[in-house]
């Protein structure tokens, strides 16, 4: 594997068959993503917030990590849809996917945000039930205006997916982490209708959730509007399993709050789910960039490439630093060549005796190579 730039005069390599393409929304990356198609190389992908980690940091531009003959074998299909019918979309994606190379050892989903769930559901039906791992991201733009794209061979897709399975020889790897730990305020869902909050026990959501920050929302509680920077650092947590004394939370980030006292998420919730209010600091943002990577990593022999999906809200968190973000990752990974994306949403597994698919906010994930 080698990383490639759309402004680089480094050579594709002779024998390149596929082609991971990461780019900030004002680069050119139909430029690159015409030029590898024409090449004959597949190519899929998406659009980030603020930058591309790389190995050399995080930079604005169009990237690719570019896949040969004695990688991992890459196959994808991808869709134009709406919320409407995504979950058939995607199971006939998946099915797709799965005539060309039978089962993948793993999948990567690159969506549009807002119907994630819907997509993971399709793709779980697909496959009877038992999908493989799945890891991956919701397309991205500077400033939530709807910029963003799932770039799919030469054609950059406003809004649906692309779906990827990878094969290969040797282990391929993945992990989902959130980075964030539980407080100790919680409350169960009474009201709820796919990414709308209405009621925490019994009380509108914004005015239970405006206590336990407390009063953070300020203005936004009578008049509504949006809270994404206010709700970073607390993201609402569902505890999803147990694996030995570890609970493991799936993070859901509100995004604003509505006039009728409700919030509104980027994931669905429903009635009868418990949330905590998690605790997170910019320290621990970068320490999970050696979590994502270590446990992805751990009993491999060596790695030999990898991509990194890590949330856009906490990019807007590390700021000048992000950098870091990729010369942590890159380290743990002994220099192998990566490519990593700041996502609306991330898609990930959490491994263990149930292993399921799921669609978070503010969380990282990584697959990495043998």
């Amino acid at each position: 594997m080698q990383v490639w730039s759309s402004g680089s005069s480094v050579p594709l390599a002779v024998d390149a068959r596929w082609a991971l393409v990461h780019a900030t929304v004002d680069a050119p990356f139909l430029e690159l993503t015409r030029q590898l198609s024409d090449a004959g190389i597949r190519v899929f992908g998406c659009t980030s917030f603020r930058g591309v980690f790389v190995p050399t940091g995080f930079e604005r531009g169009a990237f690719a990590l570019v896949g040969g003959a004695d990688d991992p074998v890459a196959e994808s299909v991808s869709r134009t849809i709406d919320a409407s019918g995504a979950r058939a979309a995607a199971k006939s994606a998946a099915i797709d996917l799965r005539t060309r190379m039978t089962r993948p050892d793993v999948l990567l989903l690159y969506a549009t945000p807002g119907f994630e769930e819907r997509l993971l559901e399709g793709i779980h039906d697909a496959f009877e039930g038992s999908p493989p791992p799945l890891y991956g991201g919701s397309a991205a733009d500077d400033d939530l205006s709807g910029q963003w794209r799932v770039l799919a061979g030469a054609e950059a897709i406003a809004s649906g997916f692309v779906l990827v399975g990878f094969t290969s020889p040797r282990p391929v790897h993945g992990s989902f982490v959130a980075g964030y730990t539980p407080g100790t305020r919680r409350g169960r869902v009474t009201s709820a209708s796919g990414r709308t909050l209405r009621t925490i026990d019994g009380r509108p959501a914004a005015e239970v959730y405006d206590e336990w920050l407390g009063g953070a929302l300020g203005p936004h509680r009578e008049g509504g509007g949006v809270v994404l920077a206010d709700t970073t650092m607390h993201p609402l947590g569902r505890a999803v399993d147990r694996v030995g004394a570890m609970t493991r939370y799936l993070l859901t980030h509100p995004h604003r709050v509505e006039r009728d006292g409700s919030l509104s998420l980027f994931t669905d919730v429903a009635e009868g789910d418990e949330l905590v209010l998690m605790l997170g600091s910019r320290e621990a943002l970068f320490d999970r960039t050696d979590q994502v990577a270590m446990r992805a990593g751990r009993g491999a022999q060596s790695i030999r490439g990898g991509i990194l999906v890590y949330c856009g809200g906490c990019v807007g968190v590390t700021g000048d630093a992000t950098a870091q973000v990729s010369l942590r990752f890159g380290a743990r990974l002994e220099s192998a060549p990566f490519l990593g994306a700041a996502t609306f949403g991330e898609q990930g597994c959490f491994t263990g005796p149930t292993p399921t698919n799921r669609h978070g906010n503010l969380m990282a994930d990584a697959v990495l190579f043998e």
